[in-house]
């Protein structure tokens, strides 16, 4: 069975299958700069306010919740922000078959879903297979910035991420000066919980 994605975005809906070539940035984004991703984009609240931030920089969000990905669309629609696009996707699936090898400059998985329940364990994003795509379409500098407030989960995902050459740091330090938040982000640090941060680079060969 032929699988596809739909790319939402405020001018138009495509939609893509997996026969078709892998994306070209420049003709997805009408234009040629330095490509970021935000897996798990949720509501848009960090993609929106990071893209205009960066005006500078083509920004993707990838949601797989519907409900989510279009009232992102709707938002873009009403506010355009040329340098933004939402896809509503399976992000693993979407990583692994179109986004080509060295071409994006970052990815942002902020607050991923635990799934705690064990028969839902195949459905957590950063296992094995995910972190070698995430490191294989990276450009070298590249980078994975992670935030979890899942302890037990973020050792999980360290030590899957770490089975890629990135190079890693962990962290308990707030966001990056000037990095705006994640709406889970606001809510945990309102209630005082526990964060962890990590950032995965890609190595520049020399």
């Amino acid at each position: 069975m032929q699988e596809k994605v739909s790319v939402a975005c405020y001018e138009s809906t495509l939609v893509v299958f997996d026969s078709e070539p892998r994306l070209d940035w420049t003709s997805f984004f009408s234009r040629a700069r330095p490509v970021e991703i935000e897996i798990g984009c949720g509501k848009g609240a960090f993609l929106l306010a990071y893209g205009k931030q960066h005006p500078e920089r083509s920004l993707l969000g990838i949601e797989n919740q519907p409900r989510w990905a279009h009232g992102i669309a709707a938002r873009l629609e009403r506010e355009p922000q040329p340098n933004v696009r939402v896809l509503c996707a399976d992000a693993a699936f979407v990583i692994a078959r179109f986004v080509v090898d060295a071409s994006v400059a970052a990815y942002h998985v902020y607050f991923p879903d635990p799934w705690w329940k064990r028969r839902h364990h195949k459905r957590r994003l950063v296992e094995r297979d995910f972190g070698a795509d995430l490191y294989r379409t990276l450009a070298p500098g590249g980078v994975l910035h992670l935030a979890t407030d899942v302890a037990d989960r973020f050792a999980t995902m360290q030590g899957e991420l770490a089975c890629s050459p990135f190079r890693v740091a962990a962290s308990d330090e707030p966001t990056p000066a000037g990095r705006p938040l994640t709406a889970f982000e606001r809510k945990y640090r309102a209630e005082g919980r526990p964060l962890y941060y990590a950032t995965f680079t890609k190595p520049v060969l020399s």
